[in-house]
């Protein structure tokens, strides 16, 4: 008698100090936007892999049933903007300006809720071009007049002292810059990572400026939410969140140990969502800055981002005060919602 009061006395014991079950969280779903082979994007990669969560994926650890947008992945972020107007993407992954030009010119309801990457896209030039002055008079490809490479390429023509519009200008889709370069139809491209990389490592042509290089630091991709889905949906934009924050730093930790099973893993994902190979994406991954933060420089290179967009006439002067804010000040603060990302964090 006296064993078995032991017995279960030292059950009770163990029950009571054993942690508590992680509550099973019902699920939810999501529709998710992203641009066509974005290395940027690769948290959302990273985010559905069960290796790299081990054993569950990042998404399924928080009850998240992802599902690509109508459409997705898009061509550029514009195109995904347009997406979200029609109501056909939840959370998307896209360039900030695409994302500030469409909600300002064309009311496209979304809020900013956190970053995905800074850094990584840059100008790649046929091998004949020397300098940028060398591009007048010929044909340079950007993703998309909203995307966030047209408006870097816009920054460097100021800084070089050339007129823009003695540069024929096109929108064209990354995965066909390679060849219409070495058709000769154009001189030069700016593009995301790893179309980049890809000139770099097989020759076809060379970089001739990075986007670290022509604005330092400058943000990039962030989370955009569907306004009226957050507000209806709060804790799925939290769980969103801590997913994209659990992948960024599984992704982070990997490319600080290339010599690790988890870099191997990551750069098999690379390959597979790019089409690139892994001399391709390693190169690629040099030069992207992964984060989620909505911190200080954010919140300055968003100013500065809005105010160069009117200087550009990209988005008209007066649209600050037809979406209802009083300088762009005030538009970085009110477009941007950290709380759900604060939230996120506290978990």
């Amino acid at each position: 008698m006296k064993h078995i009061l032991t017995t279960f006395l030292l059950v009770v014991a163990v029950a009571a100090c054993a942690p508590a079950a992680t509550p099973t969280l019902a699920p939810v779903k999501v529709r998710v936007g992203y641009l066509l082979a974005d290395l940027h994007h690769i948290a959302h990669v990273v985010a559905q892999d069960k290796d790299a969560g081990g054993g569950t994926a990042f998404y399924a650890k928080y009850g998240l049933v992802v599902e690509d947008g109508v459409g997705a992945p898009y061509a550029n972020g514009g195109v995904e903007m347009d997406h979200f107007a029609a109501n056909q993407v939840d959370v998307g992954l896209l360039g900030a300006p695409p994302a500030i030009t469409k909600h300002l010119n064309a009311g496209v309801d979304t809020v900013i809720v956190g970053q995905v990457n800074a850094i990584g896209s840059a100008l790649v030039v046929a091998k004949n071009v020397t300098r940028f002055s060398d591009l007048v008079g010929k044909t340079v490809a950007t993703p998309g007049h909203s995307s966030i490479q047209f408006f870097l390429l816009l920054n460097y023509a100021e800084q070089q002292g050339v007129d823009i519009s003695k540069i024929n200008v096109i929108d064209l889709a990354p995965k066909d810059m390679r060849a219409a370069m070495e058709k000769g139809e154009i001189a030069a491209f700016i593009a995301w990572e790893p179309f980049v990389a890809e000139a770099a490592v097989t020759g076809f042509g060379k970089i001739l400026a990075t986007s670290q290089e022509i604005w330092p630091n400058h943000l990039d991709c962030v989370v955009a939410v569907n306004r009226k889905f957050a507000q209806a949906n709060p804790d799925t934009v939290v769980r969103f969140m801590r997913a994209q924050q659990d992948a960024t730093a599984w992704t982070l930790a990997a490319l600080s140990k290339p010599e690790s099973k988890e870099y191997a893993r990551l750069v098999e994902l690379a390959m597979k969502f790019t089409g690139r190979d892994a001399a391709v994406v390693k190169e690629a991954f040099k030069r992207i800055d992964y984060k989620t933060a909505l911190d200080a420089n954010f919140s300055q290179s968003l100013v500065l981002f809005t105010n160069k967009l009117i200087q550009y006439k990209i988005v008209p002067a007066d649209q600050l005060t037809t979406r209802g804010y009083k300088s762009a000040e005030d538009f970085a603060t009110r477009y941007v919602d950290a709380s759900y990302l604060a939230k996120a964090a506290g978990k």
